[in-house]
């Protein structure tokens, strides 16, 4: 659902996730000189770059030397590494894909146990599901794994198959016990798919792990989210060029400055398979089980990374109208959307976007 991040001067490919035209964070220190506080004065910058989660993680620290730079970005990898076992639904030996195949043969009998990551990620979700009115769903893994079937054979699902997918896809079935911290599953063949969240919560996790290292000035990005902490020496914000629909070169950049703050873009433009002349996203809608027709991409802005995930992609299957009304009922939150409409790119921005918007001011490009 992601879009590629670029980060200063390094390029983020990505293989696994894909989206709008490639979103970026000014590198202010290089570009613009600053005037540093003395307890400034010794810290120097740090990237860090590694394939992490099916994609690419980055970090862009500031620190007083690279050997207290290199043991904090180590710890950040363990972590990201860490988080992986428990969310992967890839791996069949995550904590997530054990908890799902508990339903291979009907529905848990009683709340299991989790981990403290597990249950905490769950209690996001669920919450997604409620705000969204179900348009962000974790429990839309039988339908995800349905579409790439049908993306690999380039046949759109039958109406059959779609229907008895369903039958174990909704958040209604996702079930919390907060006094032990478990979860039971509700219907048989569950598949829990946390792709839409899980990275904006493993970005934040990275940040808490850098300020276990003394490391505040840092933003940790995950292909399109980013996690950004406070700003880099002698500077009062980030300042990040939006991804979006709108042509290269046509239109200024968009910039939102930000600290202690999360954003996330999803969208599409790469990820995507044309079957009998239709144009289909890898982006599913619940209400379908197929992948969007929509040409739509969501900068969404939230003070949390884990928010701001989950409403890019929610507001991407929701629309323009229904995505805002969403937007401007979450707390902190604000979103740029585009869309393609026939021959033109339409822009909507949310009531608060503008608190944020910035400009990139000697950036490069």
């Amino acid at each position: 659902m992601k879009t590629l991040i670029l980060l200063s001067i390094l390029v983020l490919t990505c293989a696994a996730l894909a989206g709008c035209t490639a979103s970026r964070v000014n590198d202010p220190a290089a570009s613009q000189p600053a005037t540093r506080t003395a307890a400034d004065a010794n810290l120097q910058r740090f990237e860090y770059v590694a394939p992490k989660m099916g994609t690419v993680f980055s970090i862009f620290m500031y620190a007083p030397d690279k050997a207290l730079a290199d043991r904090a970005a180590d710890a950040v990898w363990a972590r990201v590494d860490e988080l992986n076992r428990i969310f992967s639904d890839y791996d069949p030996k995550s904590e997530l894909s054990k908890l799902s195949q508990q339903t291979l043969d009907g529905p848990m009998a009683q709340p299991v146990p989790v981990s403290e990551d597990m249950y905490r990620l769950m209690e996001y979700s669920l919450d997604a599901a409620r705000q969204s009115e179900g348009t962000f769903d974790i429990t839309v893994g039988p339908l995800v794994r349905l579409w790439r079937r049908s993306r690999e054979l380039n046949q759109v699902p039958t109406p059959e198959r779609v229907e008895e997918a369903r039958k174990s896809v909704g958040y209604r079935f996702l079930r919390l016990d907060s006094e032990h911290h478990a979860v039971q599953l509700l219907a048989p063949r569950m598949r829990l798919d946390v792709g839409g969240i899980a990275k904006g919560y493993t970005s934040r996790e990275a940040l808490k792990v850098l300020r276990k290292f003394g490391i505040d000035r840092a933003l940790v990005g995950a292909a399109g989210d980013l996690s950004i902490g406070q700003p880099p020496p002698g500077k009062e914000q980030w300042t990040i060029a939006l991804a979006s629909l709108e042509p290269k070169g046509q239109t200024p950049a968009t910039y939102a400055n930000l600290r202690d703050y999360g954003v996330s873009t999803s969208g599409d433009t790469e990820r995507f398979v044309i079957i009998d002349g239709v144009r289909y996203s890898h982006i599913i809608d619940p209400a379908t089980g197929l992948g969007l027709t929509d040409r739509i991409c969501v900068n969404a802005i939230a003070p949390d990374d884990t928010v701001a995930d989950w409403l890019a992609a929610a507001v991407c299957i929701m629309g323009p109208e229904k995505g805002l009304a969403l937007i401007e009922r979450t707390p902190g939150a604000a979103a740029r959307i585009t869309r393609n409409e026939g021959d033109h790119v339409r822009v909507w921005e949310s009531r608060r976007f503008h608190e944020f918007a910035g400009h990139g001011d000697g950036a490069s490009r």
